[in-house]
This record gives C-alpha cells, structure tokens and sequence, in this order.
C-alpha cells in the first residue's frame, strides 16, 4: 500500500511549525502524502515559492521529526481563496 503509516502522519500534520518553523508554517498547512510526496497548501504564489526554495530543507527536517524518510518530494499548492 501506499499509505503512510501513523507516526509519518502525526509527525507531518501536528508538528508542521516544528519542522518548517513558524513563519512558514503561518501561511502553510499539509494537505496529504500520497507515496513519498507531501502534498503542501501556501496561502499565497510568494509563500508556495518560498516552500519549494527551501524543498531541500523541510525534507531533511521532516526526516529527523519522523525519523523516516519515506517522504521524499514535494507538492507546493496555492490555496483558494473562499
């Protein structure tokens, strides 16, 4: 299966500020993992822009938060506006 298991998912979705700090985390939430991609909404073009520049980064930290690193790619998505 393609399911991440539990700890990858707890690790992701309640410690986002801990893993991509807390201005980012401000104006970005994960979405999903589907396989070894993070699937990651920006409120905005500038802080999507800013995830994907620091891609490198948030995955090497999600690995030590996880301590897997199942996680291997990137999806940075705008949020709608409503």
């Amino acid at each position: 299966m393609r399911a991440p298991s539990v700890d990858v998912l707890d690790s992701v979705f309640t410690k986002w500020a801990l893993i991509v700090g807390d201005d980012v985390a401000a104006h970005s939430r994960p979405v999903s993992i589907d396989g070894a991609t993070l699937v990651v909404e920006a409120s905005d073009p500038t802080w999507a822009s800013e995830l994907r520049w620091l891609e490198k980064e948030v995955l090497e930290r999600l690995t030590e938060v996880a301590g897997t690193n199942r996680v291997r790619t990137l999806e940075v998505r705008v949020a709608r506006r409503k």
